[in-house]
This record gives C-alpha cells, structure tokens and sequence, in this order.
C-alpha cells in the first residue's frame, strides 16, 4: 500500500513538474509577446521640458507652474494653517524607482487626528522635513554636502535641529492637491534630478545603429553594447517598418524572446531531469523578473546579444564528450561561436575567449597527464591557432575602442562591492573549483567535464559586473546556477529528489515574490500616464511611442539642423539633447561623442572636443538655456529635490556639474561664433569669418 502510494506520490509530483514548466514557458513568452505587440511608452526624463499633470475634477496643471507656486519650500512662509509636518502621513515605504514603493498620503484633519489615536499611530511617519537654519541660510544637507562636515561641526549641529514644513495650505483640500500632484510626478521627477535612464543609456545602441545606417566609418563609431550586436536589431527593425524607438523595443524583445527559447532548448537537451529542467526554468524567469519593469527597457546591459551564443557553447562542449567521433568538430563550431562572441561584443565576447581557452588548456594538460605524454601536435596547434585569431579579431575589432576608459571603468575606481560580498564571492568561485576536484570522475563519466571546466571560468568573469551593480540583476544567476545543477544531476537519486524539490520550493517563492512585483510596476507605469496628458510621437524615428511631454520642441530641432546642416550627416552640437536630436534628425557627431555629457570625463576628452569645435565646426548647434545660473537652480528648494537627501546628492553630484562643463565648453568659443538663429531647445551659431 505504502509502495502504491509513493508512485502515485511521484507521478503526480512528475505531472506538476512537467505542467509548471509548460506553464512558466507560456508566462514567459506572453511577456515578451506584450512588449513586442503593445506600444511603448515612455516617460519624461526631461527637466527642462514641461508636461502636465490631470488632478482631480480633471485639472489640468503645468509641472513647472505648479512646482514654483506651490512645492518651492521658503523658510519666511510656514504660517499654512494645514501642512506636511502636521497633516500628511505616509503609508507605506516613501518614494524610489519601484512603482509600488512610491509614497502613499494620508491627509488628517487635525480633529479627527485626535479621535483616531489608532489611525495615527498607524501613519505616524510624516513627510521628512528639512533641518533649515536662517542665519545661515544653509539647509542641513547644503551643510553637509557643499560645506563639508568640518563645516557642520563648525556651526553646531544643534543649529540644524528644527524642522520646517515642506510645503502647506490653508484647507485641506488644497493640502491633498498638493500631495496628489507629489505621487503623480514623484517617479518621473526623480529620474529628472539625474536626467539620464531611458535617453541616457538606449543611445548607447540607437546611435551606432543610425551611424552604421548613414555609412559612417566603422572606426569612428563607438558602441558600448558591441558590434555585432546591432546588426540583428538594425535587421529587425527595418522588417518591422524601420529604424525607430518603437521598432527598437520590439526588436529587443525579440532577440530576448529568441535567446529564451535557446535557452529551453539548451536545457531540455543538457539535462534529461524534469526537476533540473524545471529549476533552470525557474530562474530564467526569475532573471527576467529582477530586473525591474523599467529598467529592462531603459537598459541594453540586460540585452542578450552580448552574451547570445553562452549556452550553445556549453552544450557543444558536452557534445564534444558525448559524441567522441566527432569531438574535434564539435570544439572547432564552440571556437568559432566564441570568437565570433568577440566581435558581437568585446567585453562579453572576450569573457567567452578566455573561458574556452582555459578549458581547452585544462583539457589538454588531463589528457597529456592520462596519455603521460605532453605534446600531442594536433592539439597544440588548435590551440595556438585559437589564440591567434582571438588576439588578431580583439585587436582588429572594427568599432572606436571605448573612448573614455573612466566612464566605464568608475565602478572599479570606487570598488563598491561590500567587503562581505566580495568574500561571498571569491567563496562561490572557491567551492565551485573544489567541486571539479571531489566530483572529477563523475563529471567525466556524466559526459559534462568540459561543460562545467568551461563553466568555472565563464560565472567567474560574471561576478565582476557586481562592481558597478550589487544586486541580482547584475548578474545572469540563471548561468552562474549551472555548475551547481550539474552537480546535483550527479548525486544518489533520492539525495537529489529531495535537494530538487527543495529548490524548486525556494524558487517558486523567489518566481511569486519577483513576477508580482514585476506586474505592479507594470501597472504602476501605466497610472503614469492615466495622470498626466500624452502624446502620440508620430516622428518616423519615434515609431509611435506614447509620451508625457510633446515632440513639438524636438521637431524645432530638427527643422534648424535640416535648415543649416542639409547638406552633411556630420553636426557640431554642444547640447543635453545631442544624442536623441542626432538619433531623431538622422546625423551624427563630428565631435566624436554622441553624448558629451558621458565622454567629457577627464581634460583629455575635453580638450579632444574643444579642438575639434575650433578646427571643424562652422555651424555650432548650441542650448538654447546654455547660460542658465546652475548655482542659483541648486539652492532652488523645490520638494522633488529635498525631499530625500540621497537626490539631492546626486542632483549635486552628477546632473549639475555635467551641465555646467557644456557651459564651460561653450564658454571657450563662443567669442568665435554668432547667434543666426534661435530655437526652443537649441540655438543656431556661424563661425565669424577671419
């Protein structure tokens, strides 16, 4: 009886498995169906260009208007009958980038306050308000961050101590106004402080993507993302109608929906095990739903060009034991696809080299100790031959090298990867090592040695992105997970039943916790632009996205430089808006950088740039608002940037100052140009003639 009731136990266990795995594929696949059928939309990230918020009764408000009138904190105007430190509560967690973690308000009328003990204690956490002093007229964090702490201690912290209401109303009605206008904007505002994201990073691939499309010299194009990479996009969005933000999307999904499917196939034909397979399956989806909603489109890293032919390599290299009679044939498709890696990508592409180039070594150093013998000339030369080419494909790779070594390299400069982390990481790597040794002849007999050889040295490369990004999304976990499912498919059957199923438990957990997260952004997203007025862009580059702001002021753009630059796809622009009007006026940069708020890092890229001006640029696109006093913009108290004293560090750290080396740089040849005409965003400059 109890043997009857054990197989049905499995059987039944065995069906589950087989029916989550297809019902995680269907999930998987209808998400990226959603993004590839559905329009894009895509919220403001422009400070300097205004949109509207709809309030309740359909009041329709300017941002800017209404920010200046009634979120401009003033210490000499505190006197609101009702206000933020005594009548607005928050429920939940207060604001960030996660849609559902944006602040909740709860409005209390001092009276009911009273007689509902309860319901304060419950959202008693007010609004964080400012520690202001008025004879100095410092904010605690202006004291802080502009002052240094010795200046702070030179003041007294005692004089930071009072707090003053952020902003206030004489009824409460005009109260709740005012906090629902903060949760309509507080996610695009944030992301306006730093004034990067969506049109910060994509460029990084629509730009190559429109300099490879204009015919521009390979050598003179820089592509974060890689070479190859674009050519499959570019391919996909000319079938879907042409080179546009809208195709783009699509045609990210696709590439991501096509890797997917390699990557179910890879697993079904790797393992023979439901409860591996289902893991693995699992924690694609988990991938998937870590990152969040967000920024999987604003960011090409998640992209999986870079790394697209990672799997196949290892289920060749299983192959390459597998199938003995053709194990040579096997290694020399796996040193192609990972040489051909190099040129979709050199950062991942490289990571792919040197990981098979280690397997290939440790192979012929057992092979050589097995046959007792060390040259095997064959061998040898494959080897030699697949460095060669590697070094040669790295070394002639057709794009500009990185131009700006610091940008991408800040992350190791300041190594914030928490020493705990690190340690974490090394012991990862360490026990995976030691696995190989313990479970040497099992691997070799399980036909997965080279696979798991070339494994250790591939996830180990992986942990280094961590430096920039200590999180999950980081990483591709679903690949670093391998080595230790390949493990597991060696243990005692009942040993891995029950490791198994414990697993997928702890996975199904991580799948609900990640994938419900994952559709409240969507949601949350989508209440972005329920409350403000959009707009259709029906530019031919836009492809149709849906937007908070109006195309109208970019159009202007685009009219001077077809006006002034008809004649060349080469323009000179000194402006916050270079990449996306080169991308939407189908030019490119002869300063070399499309976007010079990124490059100009260092005196190097600077003077590079400040050369060029003087040498080549006869029309000079400039910001219209160029000169705008940047010192007076950052003591301008406005809720969005106070509120939490890590934005305004950053608006400090990384928008200002990028802002004023534009209005450094233009400072510098401005004496040799006049103005010819003025536009929205951008104005119109001509060398003088000598």
């Amino acid at each position: 009886m109890n043997s009857i009731l054990l197989k049905i136990k499995g059987f039944n266990f065995h069906l589950c498995a087989k029916l989550a795995i297809v019902t995680l594929i269907t999930i998987q696949i209808s998400f990226y169906f959603y993004g590839i059928f559905s329009d894009f939309k895509l919220a403001n990230e422009f400070r300097y260009i205004d949109e509207q918020t709809i309030l309740d009764n359909n009041k329709i408000v300017s941002n800017d208007q209404y920010i200046k009138e009634n979120l401009c904190f003033s210490p000499n105007n505190i006197n609101y009958k009702f206000n933020s430190y005594d009548n607005i509560f928050l429920s939940g967690n207060k604001g960030g980038f996660n849609f559902q973690n944006n602040p909740k308000f709860l409005v209390f009328d001092p009276y009911y306050r009273h007689i509902s003990v309860d319901i304060y204690n419950k959202f008693r956490t007010h609004i964080e308000n400012i520690a202001y002093n008025k004879d100095y007229n410092l904010t605690y964090y202006e004291a802080r961050n502009l002052n240094s702490i010795n200046s702070i201690n030179r003041y007294g912290v005692d004089v930071f101590s009072h707090s003053y209401p952020m902003f206030g109303a004489d009824t409460l009605s005009k109260l709740k106004e005012k906090t629902d206008f903060i949760a309509y904007n507080i996610f695009e505002q944030n992301i306006q402080i730093l004034s990067r994201y969506y049109w910060e990073e994509t460029p990084f691939m629509l730009n190559p993507i429109n300099e490879l499309d204009l015919g521009r010299n390979k050598s003179e194009i820089f592509s974060q993302y890689g070479f190859l990479s674009l050519y499959p996009i570019k391919f996909i969005m000319e079938k879907l109608g042409g080179i546009n933000v809208g195709n783009f999307e699509k045609a990210k999904n696709i590439v991501c929906m096509v890797y997917y499917v390699i990557a179910i196939g890879f697993i079904f034909l790797f393992f023979k095990d439901n409860y591996l397979r289902l893991i693995f399956i699992f924690l694609l989806s988990i991938k998937f739903f870590s990152i969040s909603y967000y920024l999987y489109h604003y960011g090409p890293t998640y992209f999986d060009t870079r790394h697209f032919f990672d799997l196949i390599i290892i289920l060749f290299l299983l192959y390459a034991i597998k199938f003995k009679n053709f194990n040579f044939m096997f290694e020399i498709i796996s040193a192609l696809l990972a040489l051909l890696s190099i040129l979709i990508a050199n950062d991942f592409g490289l990571y792919i080299f040197i990981s098979l180039l280690g397997t290939f070594i440790v192979e012929y150093g057992t092979i050589a100790a097995k046959n007792k013998t060390l040259l095997d000339i064959k061998k040898l030369f494959f080897i030699l031959i697949y460095i060669i080419l590697g070094v040669l494909i790295y070394i002639k790779y057709p794009f500009m090298k990185n131009p700006s070594v610091k940008y991408f390299l800040n992350g190791f400069y300041s190594f914030n990867i928490p020493s705990a982390l690190l340690l974490m990481v090394l012991l990862v790597i360490f026990i995976q090592w030691l696995l190989l040794i313990f479970f040497y002849k099992k691997l070799q007999d399980d036909k997965h040695l080279l696979s798991y050889i070339f494994l250790l040295f591939y996830t180990s490369f992986f942990y280094t992105y961590m430096v920039w990004k200590v999180d999950l999304s980081a990483v591709n976990f679903f690949i670093s997970a391998i080595p230790f499912i390949v493990i597991l498919n060696l243990l005692p059957n009942k040993i891995k039943k029950v490791i198994s199923i414990f697993c997928i438990f702890i996975c199904a957990l991580m799948y609900a916790k990640f994938s419900i997260s994952y559709i409240k952004e969507i949601f949350g997203y989508e209440k972005i632009f329920a409350a403000h007025k959009t707009y259709k862009w029906d530019h031919d580059r836009a492809g149709g996205i849906i937007t908070t702001y109006p195309f109208d002021k970019f159009q202007n753009s685009i009219d001077l430089i077809n006006k002034y630059s008809s004649n060349t796809d080469e323009v000179y622009m000194i402006s916050k808006y270079d990449n996306i009007l080169q991308f939407f006026s189908k030019k490119y940069s002869g300063l070399k950088y499309f976007e010079l708020r990124s490059f100009l890092v260092s005196d190097i890229e600077y003077n590079e740039v400040l050369n060029l001006i003087n040498n080549k640029a006869d029309i000079l696109y400039v910001d219209s608002d160029i000169d705008r006093d940047y010192k007076a913009e950052m003591k301008e108290r406005r809720f969005f940037d106070i509120y939490d004293e890590y934005w305004y560090n950053e608006n400090v750290k990384q928008r200002i100052p990028k802002l004023e080396i534009l209005s450094k740089l233009f400072d510098e040849v401005k004496e040799d140009y006049i103005l010819i005409e003025r536009g929205e965003l951008i104005d119109v400059y001509r060398k003088k003639s000598k």
